[in-house]
C-alpha cells in the first residue's frame, strides 16, 4: 500500500463525493478540506448545485480555498460539459493538487465518471468514489429509492452517516446496503467523522459504464432572498409543517432580536439551525429542492415568519 501511495504522489487524484439530498456530503467535504490543508496540500474543489443559488460553496468558504461552482443543473447529466471544462482548467493550472468533486443530491457518481473520462490518463486518476448514506431515512426513501440505489451501486466507500439517529437497527441497514453493493467498504459515522486517510487508500474500482443516469425531471428547485429578519419560533413551526414533497432546504436567515447570520439545514422532517461563523456580509437566502409541488403554497406558509409590515409573499 505504501508503494501505491508513492506512485500516486505526483499524480492528480480526484475524489468524487456523492449521496442523496441531506445525507451529509458537504460535511464530509469540509472534513477532507481541513485534512488536506493540515497535510500541506492545496485541495481544488468542484461543487455542483442543482438550484439557482450557490449555497454550499458559501458554507465551506475559506480564504485559502478556491471553489468552482456548477450551478443550475446536474454534473452527471445536463451540466456535464461545464464540469469537464472546469476540470480541465483546474488540472492545467494546479497539476498534482488533489481534486474533490461534490455532486448534487440528485446526481449519480456513474454519470460523473462518464463526464470526466476524457481527462483521465496515467497522470490523472480517480482516487475514490465515496457515497454518503443517511441511515436515519433507511426504509423511508420509497419515492427516491431507484436514484439512491444507483448512487450506492457506484461506490468504493459508503459512509453510513447519522448513525446516532438511525431509524432502524444498524445491522439490518448494513445488510440491506450490502445487497445493493457487496464490494463497497462500509464506514459508520456521526457527522461524517471517518478515518479520512484510510478512506483514500488505493485507487477506485468503480467504472462509468454506459448506463443512462436517472432523469432529474422528478425534482424541482427554487430559491429566494429574504430582505428582513424573521421570527425564529414561526420559522421553526414552518419547517416542522413542510410537506413530504419538500426533500431538502438549506440556506441562511436572520432572526428578530438575535445577532448574526444563521445557517439552516432541513431534510425529511429533521432540521438544524446554527450560527454561521463566516463574518463576511451575505444575503439571507433559502434554497429548496422538492418533488413537483406548487412553490406558491410553500411561500405562503413562509409568510407567517415575517413581520406583517414587511411581508414578502401574498
Amino acid at each position: 500500500m505504501e508503494k501505491l501511495s508513492e506512485k500516486m504522489k505526483n499524480k492528480t487524484s480526484i475524489v468524487i463525493i456523492s449521496g442523496f439530498l441531506g445525507s451529509g456530503k458537504t460535511t464530509l467535504l469540509k472534513r477532507f478540506i481541513d485534512w488536506e490543508f493540515a497535510r500541506g496540500n492545496q485541495p481544488q474543489i468542484i461543487m455542483s448545485e442543482f438550484g439557482d443559488f450557490d449555497i454550499d460553496s458559501k458554507i465551506i468558504a475559506d480564504e485559502r480555498l478556491q471553489v468552482t461552482s456548477v450551478v443550475g443543473g446536474c454534473i452527471c447529466c445536463s451540466s456535464r460539459n461545464e464540469l469537464l471544462v472546469s476540470l480541465q482548467k483546474i488540472i492545467a493550472q494546479n497539476s498534482g493538487s488533489p481534486i474533490y468533486i461534490e455532486t448534487t443530491g440528485i446526481g449519480e457518481p456513474a454519470g460523473v465518471l462518464q463526464s470526466i473520462s476524457a481527462v483521465l490518463n496515467t497522470n490523472v486518476i480517480v482516487n475514490k468514489v465515496i457515497v454518503v448514506y443517511d441511515t436515519s431515512q433507511h426504509g423511508n426513501n420509497h419515492r427516491d429509492c431507484v436514484l439512491i440505489e444507483k448512487q450506492l451501486m457506484t461506490a468504493d466507500i459508503i459512509v453510513l452517516n447519522k448513525t446516532d439517529i438511525a431509524s432502524l437497527d444498524m445491522k439490518k441497514t448494513e445488510e440491506d446496503i450490502a445487497l445493493i453493493n457487496p464490494t463497497a467498504q462500509l464506514m459508520k459515522a456521526v457527522d461524517c467523522d471517518i478515518d479520512l486517510n484510510a478512506a483514500l487508500k488505493g485507487a477506485t474500482l468503480c467504472f462509468a459504464g454506459s448506463k443512462e443516469t436517472v432523469h432529474t425531471g422528478n425534482y424541482r428547485s427554487f430559491a429566494f432572498k429574504i430582505d428582513t429578519r424573521i421570527f425564529r419560533d414561526k420559522f421553526e413551526q414552518w419547517l416542522k409543517s413542510l410537506p413530504e414533497d419538500i426533500i431538502r432546504l438549506k440556506g441562511f436567515v436572520r432572526f428578530q432580536y438575535e445577532n448574526g447570520l444563521f445557517e439552516v439545514h432541513y431534510s425529511r422532517g429533521n432540521y438544524r439551525i446554527k450560527i454561521f461563523e463566516n463574518t463576511e456580509w451575505m444575503d439571507a437566502t433559502l434554497s429548496i429542492i422538492s418533488h413537483p409541488i406548487s412553490s406558491n403554497e410553500i411561500l405562503k406558509g413562509f409568510n407567517s415568519c415575517i413581520p406583517d409590515s414587511e411581508s414578502l409573499f401574498w
